[in-house]
């Protein structure tokens, strides 16, 4: 299908991945005690490392999302983002099974319960990731758009 190979589409996705992302680690990193709070209400991790957790995911997630935004290394930027999703996803998952009704902790500012609803949310991103690592299209970035010279990326066969 042509549509899935379309440069403005992968651009597109990629924005909204790497702002989505962007958003929720740096709402992470100015709050980390209250994402520690979230962290301890799953009740999944020990608690002498929730603190260590809550410091270094936010960063982690920052650094995946400028990635995308920025059009430099999307492939590394898509796959921690997917293996993030895979996390989440599978947290939220044992939560919502066990029956626990509490905030997820995703986005700062924003409600969003263990549940349903977040599991098939972060499903759709997760798509979104794995949208951009199989369609290796990374020809609008900044870089490449402000550069006097655009060069071609070699295609993969």
């Amino acid at each position: 299908m042509k549509i899935l190979e379309n440069d403005y589409l992968h651009l597109v996705i990629r924005l909204i991945m790497g702002v989505l992302f962007l958003y929720a680690g740096i709402g992470k990193i100015l709050d980390p005690l209250g994402f520690a709070a979230s962290i301890y209400n799953y009740k999944l991790l020990p608690e002498p490392i929730i603190g260590l957790v809550a410091v270094i995911l936010p960063w982690f997630e920052t650094l995946a999302g400028a990635a995308l935004v920025l059009g430099v290394k999307v492939k590394g930027g898509a796959i921690a983002i997917s293996g993030l999703l895979v996390l989440f996803i599978s947290l939220i998952a044992i939560s919502a099974i066990r029956g626990l009704d509490v905030e997820c902790g995703c986005f700062s500012g924003v409600e969003r319960t263990v549940g349903w609803l977040a599991i098939t949310e972060d499903t759709f991103m997760l798509a979104g990731a794995m949208f951009l690592l199989v369609f290796d299209r990374i020809k609008l970035t900044p870089h490449r758009i402000f550069s006097s010279q655009p060069k071609e990326i070699p295609r993969r066969k």
